[in-house]
């Protein structure tokens, strides 16, 4: 009986951590990123987590923490991460993290490149850039890359940028 207390509370502690409790410097208010992202005249970041998530803490633990990541998505972007659990997985009470609904995906990890005012960076600005799943660190650095180019030639001219 003990083994099987110890077993649980483990795996709730586990399954409770989130981004902001690994010490990363993520945002968790999309009006707080998106005004950080017009003063600094960079696109977001934006790293969608669900706690019912396999690959999740993988991405929390092994990828986001990675020096040459966090170096480079520090350099470029404003990060904000949310979490889109929903119905039973999702938390009683409401709290800043909770992505709203139009942010709300149905495979987790995701991460949404966009502009200061959520700009759609694919399709040549008409849907946002999606990517899902488990990506090495640089994999991801590719895909931001692939971004920012995107963010540059949609709105670069908007944002005094080239």
């Amino acid at each position: 009986m003990k083994k099987i207390l110890i077993f649980l509370t483990i795996f709730i502690l586990l399954f409770s951590l989130n981004a902001s409790e690994l010490g990363m410097d993520w945002r968790h208010d999309v009006d707080d990123a998106k005004e950080a992202a017009l003063k600094a005249k960079k696109p977001i970041i934006l790293f969608l987590h669900s706690r019912s998530c396999f690959y999740c803490p993988k991405i929390i633990e092994q990828v986001l923490p990675n020096p040459k990541v966090k170096k480079f998505l520090d350099k470029n972007f404003i990060k904000l991460e949310l979490d889109t659990s929903t119905g039973s997985d999702a938390i009683e009470d409401e709290v800043s993290d909770q992505a709203p609904p139009r942010f709300i995906v149905s495979i987790t990890p995701a991460f949404i490149f966009m502009g200061p005012n959520e700009e759609k960076l694919a399709r040549k600005g008409k849907k946002h850039m999606i990517i899902y799943g488990f990506w090495t660190p640089q994999q991801l650095i590719k895909w931001g890359k692939d971004a920012l180019k995107r963010f540059k030639r949609l709105y670069g001219k908007k944002y005094g940028i080239q």
